[in-house]
């Protein structure tokens, strides 16, 4: 019982009951200031791999602090991930190791083996010197630096993660915490499935604008959500129904988190498998968020679904390790199956809800809205192809350095106010291409072709079966997401990127294992 009441364990589970409670209104919001204040103290005098822990397991909890104005929105990951880099860069003599990294003990630059070896670092590197060039033509450039602190805030997390799990029992560690974050947002998800049933769904929207929202994303986005938001589906015979989107501003990255977390999920499943009830928990979970993929409502999610079962059925053709394939399959099925049954969830809300008159139709449910993807006509469908046609033009007259960084708002003429609303091209590379130029909607592709083939190599040549089935789940898992990407983007949501950041760096790690220095 001892080994439980441990300083990490009593921090992170004092961040639950500050958040809950202030996310019901119970304290003040400013509490989160002193909590915090508290993680980073706890940070600096407690070791780093303690501290990932904490980082990686606090993703879905992570606030906005309530300072001033203008930064009502600012996330307290950024300060935690600081504080944690400045940890690890003084505790672990970072100077000293990139020396080593850059030279060989005769002096020689090791350019070619580190390429090899440190490829996606070196195609990271690339992204954000294309981006920061950019700032160079952005019309406003404070938005444009903006955006390139957060994506520099949250590549720290990868180098991170990468310094601390180069083992194969902190690979583990590192996705146990992870895994916890991926409960928090199932509890939550499951939290609004039930409340929905027997509350009105205008009681639930205002309560999560004003409570919960300006908690966690800040007083401006719980204002905007208040009234605008994407949490429900509307159709023209039916009542609308609440699209799950948890801890998360909006349905879209609720889905992308789901897609993200079932790899680890699954290879924490397969190396518990001799203990059975954390082979069933997390296999459970698994099933949870192939239920919240469903239940988001996310078009583009389903959508994207496609070629990921294309490819896995392509791979079990081949009998490649079969024994592997069919786990990844049987996920699959899985949604499909939560996708066909999802008939019964609107009938069953309309039921509990009487304030609704209980007449919606049997035979009303998510297929409806399934079929809209086809419809051009409809109102989502064609401002998303108008966005598409002005990024296209757009990317025709800048495309070297797009229009800077931060600034796509530009690309459809309006004002600055429209960042604050989340103004993208609704397609991952045309927004780069638009922001940043064509050089670097290439790099991203690069990006995204070297992960698909790490993941391919980690799952071939890896010996453990449960970094073999990571490897292939993280493969096609994430071939998902690179699809997902033509319809959102939603990768950007920083919850969403901090959780690929912990993904990509034990994949990445699990590579290297395999390989030895002087083969790369």
């Amino acid at each position: 019982m001892k080994k439980y009441f441990t300083a990490l364990n009593l921090i992170f589970t004092l961040e639950v009951i500050v958040i809950i409670l202030a996310s019901l209104g119970l304290i003040p919001r400013e509490a989160v200031l002193i909590l915090t204040g508290v993680m980073v103290f706890y940070m600096i005098f407690s070791p780093v791999e303690d501290s990932l822990w904490l980082v990686a397991a606090s993703i879905p909890l992570f606030v906005a602090l309530p300072l001033i104005d203008s930064f009502d929105s600012m996330a307290n990951w950024r300060i935690l991930i600081a504080v944690l880099f400045l940890c690890l860069f003084f505790k672990k003599d970072l100077l000293a190791n990139f020396i080593n990294f850059i030279k060989d003990p005769a002096g020689r630059i090791r350019l070619k083996e580190n390429f090899k070896r440190y490829s996606i670092e070196y195609l990271g590197l690339a992204l954000l010197a294309i981006a920061t060039i950019s700032i160079a033509v952005a019309d406003y450039k404070f938005l444009a630096i903006k955006k390139l602190l957060f994506l520099i805030n949250i590549f720290l997390l990868f180098m991170i993660a990468r310094k601390l799990t180069r083992e194969k029992q902190t690979i583990i560690r590192l996705w146990q915490a992870a895994a916890i974050g991926g409960i928090v947002v199932m509890a939550v998800a499951l939290l609004q499935f039930i409340t929905v049933l027997f509350a009105p769904l205008y009681s639930f929207w205002q309560f999560w604008a004003d409570k919960v929202i300006e908690v966690f994303y800040g007083a401006n986005l719980a204002h905007l959500l208040s009234y605008s938001n994407t949490w429900f589906a509307y159709y023209a015979s039916n009542p609308p129904t609440l699209r799950l989107f948890s801890v998360f501003p909006d349905a879209h990255s609720f889905a992308m988190s789901c897609i993200l977390i079932i790899p680890i999920f699954l290879g924490l499943a397969l190396y518990f498998k001799d203990e059975r009830r954390k082979r069933i928990f997390y296999w459970l979970m698994a099933i949870l968020a192939a239920f919240g993929i469903v239940m988001s409502g996310s078009r583009g999610a389903w959508l994207s679904a496609i070629p990921v079962v294309v490819v896995a059925l392509a791979i079990f053709g081949k009998k490649i390790e079969t024994y592997l394939t069919k786990k990844v399959l049987l996920n699959l099925a899985i949604f499909a199956l939560f996708f066909l049954a999802s008939v019964g969830y609107p009938p069953l809300l309309y039921t509990f809800q009487s304030w609704q008159g209980g007449n919606a139709s049997t035979t009303f449910s998510f297929f409806e809205r399934a079929k809209s993807i086809s419809d051009l006509d409809e109102l989502s469908n064609k401002s998303r192809l108008e966005i598409w046609g002005a990024s296209l033009k757009s990317i025709t007259a800048h495309p070297f350095l797009g229009v800077g960084l931060g600034n796509y708002f530009n690309v459809l003429g309006e004002s600055t106010s429209a960042a604050k609303k989340g103004a993208s091209a609704h397609n991952l590379y045309l927004d780069f291409a638009s922001e940043i130029g064509i050089f670097g909607a290439l790099v991203l592709i690069l990006i995204f072709a070297n992960i698909l083939y790490t993941a391919w190599l980690v799952f071939r040549r890896g010996e453990q079966p449960h970094f073999k089935i990571y490897g292939l789940l993280v493969g096609l898992y994430f071939l998902w997401v690179a699809a997902y990407s033509f319809f959102d983007v939603v990768l950007l949501n920083d919850k969403v990127l901090l959780l690929v950041m912990l993904v990509l760096a034990t994949l990445y790690n699990l590579r290297n294992m395999i390989f030895k220095p002087e083969k790369l």
